[in-house]
């Protein structure tokens, strides 16, 4: 009775992420921190196409940028090509003429205009101010996603592959540790970590997800240039006291975090989520220290080394 007591002082309310569990769904939050959801009905790409460019993988970007170019200029190269180049003055005659007139559009699509082919006719100049125009505008939305993607605070906060349950302080003790890969400087960095625990009422036969708030030894750092190891010790009022890790495994527990800190880069609140599940709950183990001191004084951080496990000695 008093364990039972004791659990519900770190129960916490549903976070968002829903009570109902069903057994195919063994995660709610995925590694990379996007939620484990398929979303029917919500707005998609054509409806929030700046959304999705901004978000677009960067060499999909570029790749988008240089396709349009590539593809408003071979629209434009056949319309002149249809209403005939003969009506474009100055093309070279040993010059392929659809090539000819795709250079032209090339020119006139960004305005560069080098005067070598210039259009002669009423409908082929309105063509041509028509794609000047169009040039204008498209150059204008490729500098506003440009500055969107360059502009958008992110985080590159990296997490160990795994959150270990190891001995600390003669008890057992949950951790897992974090690390920021850039060169910017993170402050008043805080960690909130959620427990979700499959739950079965015997009584009604009903399993659901219970939610706890899970308290670290250390959640704020002013600075956070270093590693940083999360710790909660596993003591009698903990929700993992007495659990093993098959018993965590069989509860499906998963660890939900959530970091804010202030980039000074940027001048804004980051934020980074992340999620621990499955086949990442491990013991036995302990971190592998990853920075120490050269010769000069100075600390050398091995980020790429930040999942190191070794044995417990």
């Amino acid at each position: 009775m008093n364990k039972q007591r004791k659990l519900e002082q770190y129960e916490s309310q549903d976070p968002g992420l829903g009570t109902t569990y069903q057994k195919s769904v063994k995660r709610i939050l995925n590694e990379d921190g996007s939620y484990n959801i398929k979303r029917i009905g919500a707005i998609r790409m054509l409806k929030d196409f700046y959304k999705y460019l901004v978000d677009l993988n960067s060499w999909w970007f570029g790749v988008f940028l240089v396709g349009s170019f590539l593809v408003a200029n071979l629209f434009f190269a056949g319309i002149y090509c249809w209403i005939g180049t003969e009506y474009l003055h100055g093309i070279n005659p040993n010059q392929n003429n659809f090539i000819a007139a795709y250079y032209f559009s090339a020119q006139t699509f960004t305005t560069v205009g080098y005067g070598a082919i210039a259009p002669k006719g009423n409908l082929i100049s309105f063509v041509a101010a028509m794609e000047a125009f169009v040039g204008l505008i498209a150059f204008a939305i490729a500098t506003g996603l440009i500055y969107g993607r360059f502009s958008r605070p992110s985080t590159k906060i990296a997490f160990s592959h795994n959150v270990i349950i190891t001995p600390h302080k003669d008890k057992m003790a949950l951790m897992f540790k974090i690390v920021n890969q850039r060169n910017s400087v993170l402050l008043n960095t805080k960690v909130h970590v959620t427990l979700s625990l499959i739950n079965e009422d015997s009584s009604s036969n009903i399993v659901t997800r219970k939610y706890y708030t899970i308290p670290l030894e250390v959640d704020f750092v002013r600075y956070f240039p270093l590693t940083w190891t999360l710790v909660h010790v596993i003591d009698e009022d903990s929700p993992l006291y007495d659990l093993n890790l098959s018993a965590i495994k069989e509860k499906l527990a998963e660890l939900l975090i959530l970091i804010e800190a202030f980039d000074e880069t940027y001048s804004q609140t980051v934020v980074r989520k992340h999620s621990y599940a499955e086949h990442q709950w491990a013991s036995g183990v302990k971190f592998k220290k990853n920075f120490n001191a050269d010769e000069n004084g100075t600390i050398v951080l091995n980020i790429h080394e930040i999942s190191h496990l070794e044995p417990l000695s």
